[in-house]
């Protein structure tokens, strides 16, 4: 069954909007904080939408949310993020520092129609950071003492669709439940990608988050939903080092300080199986009097873009796909001397079909002037690889589970 199929037999948000009912809708605001600001809001900015329906049919909306996890640095409470939440929606929102307590829930009660509670960071209950099947989900705490107090659940929380957690799959199992409109708009977007079963499709893989990319790639390539994979960043300096070796003792200490040697193996066993496909760096710009490109094997520093000669490969690369997923930029754009390969292929790859995933990304999309040109831009990034990869989506089997238990 084609996944569009499968979604159309999910309820839309439009069957649980209902003037006077409370929703529960679960979104995806985690965003990347430094310096404890939010220097990113796009998820923010795309769920506002989703709240803005519901408080506009007249229900009653009750958030849940996360951002990080305990012991990271970017796990702090959502009130951080309400007034990002009110800027985009142009009306104010109540929050509670609490989410399953008596001041939650008698909040939840008293709220009128039109207006939106948002709830304390989900992630402070133990429970919610443990994955369980979903009728142990329903089970928890959390669906407990939430779920009577509520009609419908709205699950619109894409980037974390692949976790089989309470606020994700164990609320569908006693509520009838529906998708919201980014959830729904991002498998759309998978559908179209599975469609095309890797003709002409393209990913450019880049960023620092090296064993994730190295496990999607390997799914893509297997699964055949990818014909071509282009690596840079990080990413690609370990897909470099696995093809070529490690060249002198400089670039030695760098992987070895960098603590990439167990990717660099696994690297090699990618090459070796799929060689032909995945497209490596040939040069990278390291800074050296400003920006200085330099061939593979006269590297003797870590690296902070790709060079000129990849850009040229990669983009031929671009220029003869049909659909391209950008996920993670290839150098380190921070710098606008070292976001020349990322805005330069995207600025090709707009040319195309493009779904472009990742908050980096998305930045410098933005920089590069063609995030309005993008076929889809994902809330997800990583997620969207992963799923494309063929990780499955505990959320959308707990909402067909729903539909059918509740058929509304």
């Amino acid at each position: 069954m084609l996944l569009n199929e499968i979604v159309d037999q999910i309820p839309n948000i439009n069957k649980c909007l209902h003037r006077g009912k409370t929703l529960i809708i679960r979104i995806d605001i985690n965003s990347p904080i430094v310096n404890g600001k939010i220097v990113d809001d796009f998820r923010i900015r795309m769920h506002a939408y989703t709240l803005r329906v519901a408080s506009e049919a007249g229900t009653k909306a009750v958030v849940l949310a996360h951002q990080g996890r305990p012991g990271q640095d970017d796990f702090t409470s959502l009130d951080l993020h309400k007034p990002y939440i009110e800027k985009y929606l142009e009306k104010p929102i109540k929050f509670v520092d609490d989410v399953i307590g008596p001041e939650a829930r008698r909040q939840i009660r008293e709220l009128r129609e039109g207006e939106i509670l948002l709830l304390e960071n989900v992630r402070v209950l133990a429970e919610e950071v443990i994955e369980k099947v979903p009728e142990a989900q329903a089970d928890t705490f959390l669906v407990r003492k939430l779920a009577p107090l509520a009609d419908y659940f709205v699950f619109d929380g894409f980037a974390v669709a692949h976790r089989s957690q309470p606020s994700v799959v164990g609320f569908p199992m006693v509520l009838p439940s529906c998708a919201g409109p980014i959830f729904e708009r991002e498998l759309r977007a998978l559908g179209a990608v599975f469609e095309k079963k890797g003709r002409g499709v393209v990913l450019m893989a880049g960023g620092a988050k090296i064993p994730d990319t190295l496990k999607a790639v390997e799914q893509l390539l297997k699964n055949s939903f990818v014909e071509k994979v282009a690596v840079g960043g990080l990413v690609g300096f370990v897909f470099a080092v696995a093809k070529h070796g490690v060249l002198n003792t400089a670039l030695k200490q760098v992987v070895e300080q960098g603590g990439y040697l167990p990717y660099i193996d696994k690297a090699k066993q990618l090459l070796a199986k799929y060689g032909g496909q995945i497209h490596t760096p040939v040069d990278f710009a390291v800074n050296q009097n400003g920006r200085m490109d330099m061939d593979v094997y006269s590297l003797a520093q870590s690296p902070l873009d790709i060079g000129r000669l990849t850009i040229l490969a990669f983009k031929e690369l671009v220029d003869q796909s049909e659909l391209v997923i950008f996920s993670g930029p290839m150098g380190y754009i921070e710098d606008e001397k070292f976001a020349v390969g990322t805005l330069e292929l995207l600025k090709a790859a707009a040319r195309r079909k493009l779904i472009l995933g990742g908050g980096h990304t998305i930045m410098a999309a933005e920089k590069a002037g063609v995030l309005d040109k993008a076929f889809h831009v994902s809330t997800g990034g990583r997620a969207f690889i992963q799923t494309i990869g063929g990780e499955e989506m505990p959320a959308v089997k707990a909402l067909l589970t729903s539909a059918k238990k509740f058929r509304i």
